[in-house]
């Protein structure tokens, strides 16, 4: 079966248990465990960190995240993505291997948020006691 969300399989472990925990903070274990079809003592586990949810867990569980718990943890995998990348870059231009491919598609990636950000903004209310842009 094809992960819903591919991002979610190059999450590591450390990320994987922030989302758990994030989630655990609002619910508790007992709700989220039903929540996410998994035991209180499996998600006791990501907890203390003695194993990681698979990659179905992490999807459920972005799932059943309300919208404030989605933000966090949209901050929580951009960070990790952005870090990954950023290593990936080093790596590579260290070695003298970097596909010239990956500016053209992180240039598409990057005008996507772009674009997602500009849409999401709310008109911003004219102050009438700033100057006029033009006279």
């Amino acid at each position: 079966m094809q992960p819903l969300h591919s991002y979610v399989h190059l999450l590591g472990k450390e990320t994987r248990r922030r989302i758990i925990e994030l989630l655990a903070s609002e619910r508790g274990v007992r709700r989220l465990a039903d929540e996410l079809g998994v035991t209180p003592a499996a998600i006791s586990k990501y907890l203390r960190g003695e194993t990681h949810p698979s990659d179905k867990v992490v999807e459920r569980a972005i799932e059943v995240a309300s919208a404030e718990e989605a933000l966090e943890i949209s901050k929580i995998v951009s960070s990790e993505l952005v870090e990954g990348i950023d290593d990936f870059i080093g790596w590579s231009m260290e070695k003298g291997v970097v596909d010239p491919r990956l500016s053209v598609r992180l240039s598409e990636v990057i005008a996507k948020v772009g674009l997602a950000s500009l849409s999401s903004r709310r008109p911003v209310e004219q102050d009438s006691s700033a100057a006029p842009l033009h006279d």
